[in-house]
């Protein structure tokens, strides 16, 4: 059974504290972030890893993006020269996922990249400090269907697999995150009407 948790950005503390002792236990959970509902888990247990893509009903291997709590978990986690830290240091918190090069094995990516997000959400942001590790983020939706921006349009099929389920209200952006390969310096998918596209500066 799923326990659902409603909360406020003003009122969220046990929300985090709850959320981020399940996830510490290796459990996943479904949580507002400012752009879409995301599924999330612990991105650095492979075993949680195969849960979430299960869940999504994804068959085969595919790198899931991570949410960071600060500048140094980025650090930590993924190679960044002055040209990303002057785009991250701009852009985030906010509505984009930033592809970026990994320092250290994660198994949330199988590849050589990984999707960094940083939400302009309180409730996220505490979350990630509370685990103090990076938690995988990725669209609460079984993969193809739309992703869900309010907590009524989480499919049940997706809401019934996993224990705890953060009803945050409406996010912010109403749409999917800006994806931007800092690698390749490349835009991968735009966002919603709400998210304009950003200008890489010359490196």
């Amino acid at each position: 059974m799923t326990t659902i948790l409603k909360i406020t950005e003003d009122d969220f503390e046990s929300a985090v504290d709850i959320a981020s002792t399940f996830l510490k236990s290796g459990g996943t959970i479904i949580y507002p972030t400012d752009t879409v509902y995301g599924i999330g888990g612990d991105a650095t247990s492979g075993i949680v890893v195969k849960e979430i893509l299960k869940i999504k009903k994804i068959k085969e291997p595919r790198p899931l993006s991570i949410m960071v709590s600060d500048a140094s978990m980025v650090e930590y986690y993924c190679e960044t020269g002055i040209w990303e830290d002057m785009i991250l240091n701009k852009y985030l918190p906010g509505p984009y996922t930033f592809i970026l090069k990994k320092r250290r094995p994660l198994p949330a990516s199988q590849t050589e990249k990984i999707g960094v997000r940083y939400p302009e959400s309180v409730f996220c942001q505490a979350l990630c400090r509370k685990f103090g590790r990076p938690i995988i983020t990725t669209s609460a939706n079984i993969s193809g269907n739309d992703s869900p921006v309010t907590f009524d349009q989480i499919d049940k099929k997706i809401l019934n697999n996993v224990k705890i389920a953060i009803d945050g209200g409406p996010t912010k952006y109403q749409a999917a995150s800006l994806i931007v390969d800092l690698v390749d310096r490349t835009v991968l998918r735009s966002g919603g009407e709400a998210i304009s596209l950003i200008e890489l500066p010359e490196y």
